[in-house]
Order: structure tokens, then sequence, then C-alpha cells
């Protein structure tokens, strides 16, 4: 991996960490992997990107991870020793069934062209009773409102940006809370629980980090809990 490209994702982390927005979204799907088994747990990250999540939140919290994408797009060096870097599909999973305490995934489902057959994954080689748990942008989050009432309202698939890392970030779908709902509603599972987290505007680092409810049906991104 060149020094370029190594330069792009320590730029990156430092502008995602500048916003209030990921920070609280980051601080809480630490506490969803530390509640795993109490902090011991074997752990899936579906679609790891740069590995940020997995080293600076989740690897000392459990006790091994195992950290998937397609391709690695990051220095495996800075892994910790209880972290192993698999390439994976993530709608179909080389994993034995029932092989992990917990899953989490961060921003992914949007962009994949099946998001049952995600889950159906997830959940195949999730142990009874572990936690699969992701997080998505709110289709009906305030910035996506406010681009309705101007006339210009996000079309899916839809094209933000392209990243320096990670590439084009294009998004197939995204969720309000109906239909979250509705998804989940299609597996039989133990619980289910749809957070809204930070309803403000994220680029001016304005916002309220868990909003009550029913004001999260408007909240930024979707923090999603199942329990098998």
């Amino acid at each position: 991996m060149n020094k370029g490209h190594l330069d792009n994702i320590a730029l990156r982390e430092q502008l995602i960490l500048k916003k209030r927005y990921h920070r609280i979204s980051r601080e809480h799907i630490r506490e969803v992997i530390s509640s795993i088994k109490n902090g011991k747990g074997r752990i899936l990250e579906v679609g790891c990107g740069h590995a940020d999540v997995a080293v600076q939140y989740a690897a000392s919290h459990c006790s091994e991870l195992i950290i998937t994408d397609l391709e690695p797009s990051f220095d495996m060096t800075m892994l910790p020793s209880n972290v192993i870097f698999k390439k994976e599909d993530a709608t179909r999973l080389s994993f034995v069934d029932e092989s992990f305490d917990g899953i989490y995934s961060v921003e992914v489902i949007e962009h994949v062209a099946n998001p049952e057959e995600f889950i159906r994954e997830g959940l195949r080689v999730l142990k009874p009773g572990g936690t699969l748990f992701f997080t998505t942008p709110n289709r009906n989050r305030l910035t996506a409102l406010a681009r309705w009432l101007v006339g210009k309202p996000l079309r899916f698939p839809h094209t933000y940006t392209i990243d320096p890392v990670l590439g084009p970030i294009t998004h197939k779908r995204e969720y309000s809370y109906g239909e979250m709902k509705e998804l989940l509603n299609k597996f039989e599972v133990s619980e289910t629980e749809i957070k809204g987290i930070y309803l403000g505007i994220p680029h001016w680092n304005i916002g309220i980090g868990k909003p009550p409810k029913p004001l999260d049906r408007f909240a930024f991104n979707w923090h999603v809990r199942i329990v098998k």
C-alpha cells in the first residue's frame, strides 16, 4: 500500500473525528460491542472499510475480532493481535453457521443490492442469543427533509461523494423508521431495536446525540440491534 493512500486514510480519520456526530455514533458502537459476553465475545465486522472502527473502538472489547471486506483498504500492520482480516462478500459469508457471539456493520447495508440477504447471512453465522448490530442513514433525517422542501429530494441510487480512500459513496437505498421496521419484521428473531442517533446537522456539529422518541424518527442515523 503506497504512502499516498496511507496519507489519505489518516486525513479522512482526522476529518471524521472532528465531527461530533461520528464520535457519538462510534461511542455507541463501542458500548454495544462491549456488552456482548462482557467484552469477551468472538466478533465479526462486515464491511470494515479502512479498519478504523475495528482498531479504535472494537478490538479492545472482544476476545477475537474478524474484520471483512471485498478488499483490504488499510495497512495490515496496524491490526492488533486479536484482529484478523478476511476477504468476504457480505451476502455470501464463508463462515459456518453459529460462528460468532456478535456481528456489527457500519454504514454497509445501504450499499448492498439485497439487504434481506445481508441480514439473513448475518443471522446465519450468529450464535443463538447473539447480537447483530448495524448502522445506516435515516432516509427521513433533517438534512434529507430539507432537500425535499426545496424541491431536490434524494433519489436512489445516489452518489454522495468520491471518497479518497473508499471511492464513490453510492447508496442503493435508505430507510425510514417504518421501512426499517418492515425489513426487520421479515425475520424471526428474539428482539429488535431501532435507535435514532443524532438529531441535527452533523456538518455544523449541531445536534442532539441520542434524541428522545418520537423526535428520533428524524435523527441522522439508525442504529439497529437484532438479538437472534
